[in-house]
């Protein structure tokens, strides 16, 4: 009688090993899956910061590279002083061409003062400003940076 009964206990358990062990494997491939969507999110927004930061980089050193030129600051003045009413100058800066980055920067002079620092009447202050601008148009990554410039040259008598 004993056998009989575990022969039946036996018949109705039969595959009830094979359906839970296909839950948890559906289980575990879920939040595999789950995980690696996780990882793949997690690695474009690095990314995204990465570029983030790199445009900024580009659009900065594109205003100091500006800024820093005398040939530039000289010609953004003629222009103005020829035709005050005119486009401020646009100067293309080639940072990090290999990545397809296009930076650019717009320098205008936007008038003349006191040189800090100085007496009265001995210098004046040229005032510039350049919005450095770079892009990388595949990411659509874009980033403006605005800085102000100023040079010291003997008064005008």
């Amino acid at each position: 009688m004993i056998s009989r009964t575990m022969r039946q206990q036996a018949s109705l358990q039969a595959g009830g090993a094979l359906l839970v062990s296909m839950i948890l494997i559906f289980m575990l491939s879920v939040m595999g899956i789950s995980s690696m969507r996780g990882a793949t999110l997690e690695r474009q927004m690095a990314n995204n910061s990465i570029q983030a930061r790199e445009v900024f980089q580009a659009a900065e050193s594109s205003t100091e590279a500006v800024l820093n030129s005398r040939t530039t600051l000289n010609a953004a003045y003629v222009a103005a002083m020829n035709d005050p009413t005119a486009d401020p100058t646009e100067v293309d800066v080639t940072v990090r061409s290999d990545i397809g980055m296009d930076s650019k920067v717009t320098l205008q002079y936007v008038g003349s003062g006191l040189a800090p620092g100085y007496s009265a009447g001995v210098f004046e202050g040229l005032r510039f400003i350049a919005l450095g601008d770079a892009r990388i148009d595949d990411v659509r990554a874009r980033s403006l940076v605005e800085q102000g410039g100023l040079i010291r040259v003997p008064a005008r008598q």
